[in-house]
């Protein structure tokens, strides 16, 4: 019994596939990590670039907080020509969302709704929760100006709880992670006036 014993031990028959079996599998958990953190930075990079054009739109359009479009600095400004002061915008910053905004109203929801639809052409996950855009009075423009609203301010586009949905075995408790916000800004000195 003994003896018989020994020769299963010694038997190598069959190692090579327990061998490869072990290695397959380690191999393909490797794989399938650096798929899905490639897509993964993939997804950050489609959000931040869908921020950059949000805000290159937004700064060449009508602005979203419509009472900013048509505000008149000059009271403020205590004259024609000079700079609005920056305590006369309140609240400041103005941030509109899905929700609306919350100073400075109504929403232009056709204007929110173009910077969205360009943005979700870069990343189709952007929905509309996600969008902020922040206008941010800093003391640019100047009262009365004809051609455009009476302040330039800076504007910021924010995507806020992106997720991220992992497809690796054993990440799947974690299924959906949510993302960093993303933003971007720029001066709206372009902006149009309706």
């Amino acid at each position: 019994m003994g003896n018989k014993f020994h020769n299963i031990l010694k038997n190598q028959k069959g190692t090579s596939a327990v061998e490869f079996a072990m290695v397959v599998g380690i191999f393909w958990l490797l794989i399938l990590t650096i798929f899905d953190f490639g897509r993964m930075l993939f997804d950050f990079n489609k959000a931040a670039k869908a921020t950059e054009m949000g805000v290159r739109l937004a700064i060449v359009s009508d602005i979203v907080a419509s009472g900013l479009q048509d505000y008149d600095g000059l009271t403020d400004a205590g004259g024609n020509g000079l700079p609005v002061p920056v305590g006369s915008i309140i609240p400041n910053p103005v941030i509109c969302n899905s929700d609306g905004c919350n100073g400075y109203g109504p929403m232009d929801i056709v204007a929110f709704n173009a910077i969205l639809t360009r943005m979700q052409s870069l990343n189709s996950q952007i929905q509309a929760e996600n969008l902020e855009i922040i206008y941010q009075h800093v003391g640019l423009g100047f009262a009365g100006n004809p051609f455009g609203p009476d302040i330039s301010p800076t504007v910021t586009v924010r995507l806020r709880n992106m997720t991220f949905d992992f497809i690796i075995p054993g990440f799947q408790t974690v299924s959906q992670w949510t993302m960093p916000s993303f933003t971007s800004t720029l001066t709206g000195e372009d902006l149009n006036s309706s």
